[in-house]
Parts: structure tokens; C-alpha cells; sequence
């Protein structure tokens, strides 16, 4: 029962802080917040924060982590069924529900390290489900170019619908990237 508390409360005080890190980003650059400044903002202790994170950057991480993790689907591809990590999906609506903060993100001159971790994190996800499911084993460059190629294209087609102002539905987005590297039809069929 103790410990099942500690942990309720060290999970409000993560969520106390990631909060206070998206709060302050909507009114500052990411490099400009500084530890003391996100301290002062939620009330935790220095010690409490070094419990949890080792700097602000491990709390933006933990912000990334806090959307979930992507679920799987099973997608038909050439008479063939393939179970493909829903990548695309996760990111495009993770970022319709928080498109605030992501503009304001990517507004500020500290944009590359948001990205950065974006796409190492996205490298990280998408590996290891072509490794689970035999796609990067059979040759370590082949899997790495196939890993990279799909984490550029999404995260090629994702900064633009950033930078565009979000010119169509997370939906949309993601029903015309998943046509393409998911199901391997293009041009998508009509309606999509």
C-alpha cells in the first residue's frame, strides 16, 4: 500500500512538472527556461526534480513518453497481411490534441533540440518494431536505410503540417502517409 502511494505521488509530481515545462514553453524559448525557473513556477524542491530527471532536457523526453506508446495494426499490402507499427497516426494526433505547444515549439529558435529528440525517439520506435517483426534483420544496412527512409518521410510530412498551420486533419494526414508507406498504394484511392 506505501509503495503503491509513492508511486501515485511520484507520478503527480512528474505531471506537476512536465505541465509547468509546457506552460512556460508557450511563453518562452525552451533554452530560456532554466531549472529554477520551472522550480519556481510548480513549487517542487531541486531535489525532488534531480529525483526524477537529470535536466530539463530528460523532462522533454519524459513529455514525448507521457503520449504512449504506438499501436499496431494489421494492414493488407499485395495479398500480404503486415502488422505495422501505427506510427503515423500516434504523432499526427498527438500533435493535433497539443498543436499549441507544438507551435509554439517550433516557433522558437530552440526547435532543433525538440526535434532532435523527436526523431531519435521515433528511431528508437520504429527499429524496434522492424526488428520484432524481421524487417531489419536480415541485413543491418538494408533495416537502417528502411528505418531512416520511414522516420525522414514522416517527419519530413509532419514539419510541414506544422509549419502549414495544420492545413488538413490529423486524420487526413495520416490516411495519405499510411497510403503511401504503410499500404503501398499511391496515389490513395478516392475519398482519401
Amino acid at each position: 500500500m506505501a509503495s503503491k502511494r509513492h508511486a501515485l505521488r511520484a507520478q503527480r509530481t512528474r505531471d506537476l512538472l512536465l505541465d509547468g515545462m509546457y506552460r512556460l514553453a508557450l511563453k518562452k524559448d525552451f533554452r530560456e527556461i532554466s531549472v529554477q525557473d520551472l522550480l519556481s513556477h510548480t513549487g517542487v524542491a531541486r531535489s525532488t526534480f534531480y529525483a526524477h530527471f537529470r535536466d530539463k532536457e530528460d523532462l522533454l523526453v519524459a513529455g514525448y513518453e507521457c503520449i504512449g506508446v504506438p499501436p499496431t495494426r494489421v494492414c493488407n499490402v499485395a495479398g500480404e497481411d503486415r502488422i505495422v507499427l501505427d506510427v503515423s497516426a500516434w504523432l499526427f494526433n498527438a500533435t493535433e490534441r497539443h498543436a499549441a505547444l507544438t507551435t509554439s515549439f517550433f516557433n522558437s529558435p530552440s526547435h532543433a533540440i525538440i526535434l532532435a529528440h523527436l526523431e531519435n525517439l521515433l528511431l528508437i520506435l520504429v527499429r524496434e518494431h522492424y526488428r520484432k517483426h524481421g524487417i531489419h534483420k536480415d541485413q543491418v544496412l538494408r533495416g537502417e536505410v528502411a528505418v531512416r527512409c520511414f522516420v525522414g518521410a514522416l517527419l519530413g510530412l509532419w514539419l510541414w503540417w506544422v509549419r502549414h498551420d495544420y492545413p488538413c486533419s490529423a486524420r487526413e494526414a495520416t490516411e495519405a502517409f499510411d497510403s503511401l508507406l504503410n499500404d503501398g498504394k499511391w496515389p490513395p484511392t478516392a475519398g482519401q
